[in-house]
């Protein structure tokens, strides 16, 4: 029954993507402004941007039963879902760490949290081309 409404991947990954994307532009941007109203902003959007991945994540797990039995279709998904579990942990990070040091964006530890936001917008940019590269190469959840 379930089938019917397959793929469900499709419907939870693009509200992920476009959260933690502008969570990241928003903390650097108050960071930068020295506006903490911004990087508040920044982490209400990455906190429902790490749901979202958890639900991406979830879906995917599903959806990867549907997958065509091809060896390169399965090397590719491995990739996108060890990206995505990456994504899950860093993005965790993210919202843990200001609220373990409350002084972060007054320290010099800011910039090791800038950096980690690049490396979320950086795995945000591989994960999503690796989910294009399923669907447009490989014909993944197309039917």
């Amino acid at each position: 029954m379930l089938e019917a409404f397959a793929p469900f991947h499709p419907r939870f990954v693009h509200f992920p993507i476009a959260l933690c994307l502008v969570g990241a532009a928003f903390i650097a941007l108050g960071v930068w402004r020295k506006q903490e109203r911004w990087t508040g902003y920044g982490q209400i959007s990455l906190v429902l941007g790490w749901v979202g991945i958890l639900a991406a994540v979830i879906t995917g797990l599903i959806d990867q039963t549907f997958a065509p039995d091809d060896a390169a279709v399965a090397a590719l998904l491995n990739q996108h879902i060890t990206a995505g579990i990456a994504l899950v942990v860093a993005v965790g990070l993210a919202i843990y760490w200001p609220i373990r040091n409350k002084k972060l964006w007054q320290t010099s530890a800011k910039w090791g949290y800038l950096a980690l936001l690049v490396a979320i917008v950086l795995l945000v940019i591989v994960e999503a081309w690796l989910g294009g590269k399923l669907v447009y190469q490989y014909g993944v959840g197309v039917q």
